[in-house]
């Protein structure tokens, strides 16, 4: 019985981790597991809940800021969608001046407006995109 109770725990608070994505809820499951294992072996009622305790505290200490690290930092650094094509080089289709022009970024080809109106770009040359506002690329010409 206290076997099942455990396990029945454990899944309820993996599945509202699932809505969560904090990772305690995932952690107090992981010790409401141990506490499974517990009553498994036999121990009673008192050393489960012990059991229970010192599984969630010790995972919340040590696993998730590991789990944190591992699943979730890695996105703070990594653009994606049109933020990802800024620092892309790009190809002068049709000469970029004042007034604009066309390149080719990433096999689509944009409006492209210059970072420095004093510059003129060929046809042929590469650029850097700079920024991107809306539809348009913001470029600079490469060295």
């Amino acid at each position: 019985m206290d076997v099942l109770f455990w396990i029945l725990l454990a899944v309820a608070l993996g599945v509202a981790e699932l809505f969560m994505l904090t990772f305690v809820l995932s952690m107090v499951a992981g010790g409401a597991l141990l506490a499974g294992l517990a009553a498994l072996v036999g121990l009673p009622p008192l050393a489960q809940g012990v059991v229970f305790v010192a599984g969630t505290g010790l995972s919340l200490v040590f696993v998730r800021p590991f789990l944190r690290k591992l699943l979730l930092d890695r996105t703070k650094d990594s653009s994606y969608g049109i933020k990802a094509l800024e620092g892309k080089n790009a190809l002068v289709l049709e000469q970029v001046d004042v007034g604009g022009g066309v390149v080719e970024l990433e096999g689509d080809q944009w409006t492209a407006h210059l970072l420095d109106d004093s510059q003129t770009l060929e046809p042929g040359e590469q650029v850097t995109v700079v920024e991107i506002r809306g539809a348009t690329v913001i470029v600079w010409r490469q060295d």
